[in-house]
């Protein structure tokens, strides 16, 4: 059961857009491994952001998000990337370097 004043919030996420509802004080004190509450709807969308925001912080190659990326696609299926996501998985996953 939960408290009225437990503050809640709505983030969109990064990678489908779709709204989730986070917990303001649980936030605070998510454990490494559920880091994927704090911006995408669900743990499966975080394989998915992980390649792609590594990728765009030049901490990993174009090849290693593109590998990355379609281990994501063949365990989880296709996903309807954001707008402003499609281009950079467009980028990753073409065959130019």
């Amino acid at each position: 059961i939960r408290g009225n004043n437990m503050a809640v919030t709505y983030k969109d996420c990064m990678v489908c857009g779709k709204r989730f509802k986070v917990c303001n004080t649980c936030i605070k004190s998510i454990p490494e491994e559920l880091q994927w509450r704090r911006v995408v709807c669900c743990s499966q969308h975080f394989a998915f952001h992980l390649p792609i925001i590594r990728y765009v912080r030049k901490q990993i190659s174009k090849a290693e998000a593109c590998t990355e990326l379609k281990r994501a696609l063949s365990a989880y299926g296709e996903v309807t990337f954001t707008k402003d996501i499609q281009p950079i998985v467009d980028e990753i996953l073409s065959d130019s370097d």
